[in-house]
């Protein structure tokens, strides 16, 4: 390519739609923010969390759920924990008319969506990264989704990627570079592979391509905000809810 169709290129592509910059004094206060976009959401009155029990035992479903008395609220999940039940026991005692549902099922599989009951809302919380088959998801995820769609997760920074709306397969990378995109953030340190590995990180996604993808299912970015401090040099961290349009 010639340097001036380069060029020409790069001109076209940007400036880019940024969203708000922010910084916390930690990521206790990001999940705090994660709790409250759900419990703000407006005119719902039922949730569905995908993938949430791992480490934080339904907290950003159940929040919500007590703040706005919900009468129904649902988790997804391949591995739902005892101490999530036990949270979901202890919530229904304060909330006896709410309806509990938990599926133990793996998300990526479209059969999983077959029959199963719309929600007003839904929580995309740290899972993207790990899906072969994230575009599928978020449409599966959209479809049974009546209002809105809150999605968090860290994202690769916009300027890693020359074009907008961008993504990366990172999970193949040669260590040397993984271990540069590591520093400072919490991305573990993982075997290596040459298969997919859903517990692994897979993607790094630009926040706009998260953002181009839900707009491309009919979904439009009704609030968001980016962290700038949680996830180190590499990475951001947008806490960003859709609304269909």
């Amino acid at each position: 390519m010639n340097d001036r169709l380069y060029d020409d290129i790069l001109s076209a592509a940007g400036p880019r739609e940024t969203l708000p910059r922010i910084t916390t004094q930690g990521y206790g206060e990001v999940m705090a923010i994660k709790e409250a976009m759900a419990a703000a959401l407006p005119g719902i009155t039922s949730l569905r969390d995908f993938g949430g029990c791992y480490l934080v035992h339904g907290r950003y479903l159940l929040t919500p759920v007590r703040i706005l008395k919900l009468r129904f609220a649902s988790m997804v999940d391949v591995n739902p924990v005892p101490e999530f039940a036990a949270a979901v026991e202890e919530t229904r005692a304060q909330l006896p008319d709410t309806e509990f549902e938990t599926i133990k099922g793996d998300f990526r599989d479209p059969a999983l969506f077959v029959g199963l009951r719309a929600t007003d809302a839904a929580l995309l919380y740290e899972v993207l990264l790990h899906q072969e088959n994230y575009v599928e998801v978020i449409r599966n995820v959209c479809e049974r989704t009546s209002k809105f769609v809150c999605i968090a997760q860290p994202c690769l920074r916009e300027t890693f990627f020359p074009l907008p709306a961008g993504a990366v397969m990172l999970q193949f990378y040669d260590e040397a570079l993984k271990d540069l995109l590591r520093i400072e953030s919490f991305w573990p340190k993982e075997p290596r592979t040459d298969r997919f590995t859903p517990a692994h990180w897979m993607w790094g996604h630009a926040t706009s391509h998260i953002v181009a993808v839900m707009r491309g299912f009919g979904w439009s970015l009704m609030d968001g905000k980016v962290v700038d401090n949680v996830c180190g040099r590499c990475w951001e961290y947008p806490l960003m809810v859709f609304a269909r349009r």
